[in-house]
């Protein structure tokens, strides 16, 4: 009895955020992700969260990541439209800036 009443408010719940987002919330695990993009975990945990192609994560849980595939979705579509690059964290702080180089010292 109480699995079917779970099933019945997770289907209705599946229903609202297809009626409002577009598609359902998942949480995604690092393996997940990888299974969707081709590659490995190591790149999704090593490359891609260091690079800045993937949000910070939306829940730690005994030290694993977990994304909710909405933030994903939404930092993807924001990432198109502004790629920051080293040269725009740059502009944007000036502590960034390589330093000017220093005058020789004269003999």
């Amino acid at each position: 009895m109480g699995k079917l009443v779970l099933e019945a408010i997770l289907a209705r719940l599946d229903a609202l955020e297809i009626a409002v987002l577009g598609c359902s919330r998942r949480r995604l695990m690092k393996t997940d992700l990888a299974k969707e993009e081709g590659t490995s975990t190591r790149t999704v945990d090593r490359r891609w969260r260091v690079e800045g192609k993937l949000p910070p994560p939306d829940d730690i849980i005994n030290g694993r990541l977990y994304w909710w595939s909405d933030s994903i979705e939404r930092h993807r579509k924001r990432g198109k439209a502004d790629t920051d690059t080293a040269e725009a964290r740059a502009k944007r702080n000036p502590r960034l800036k390589a330093p000017k180089p220093r005058p020789s010292p004269e003999t």
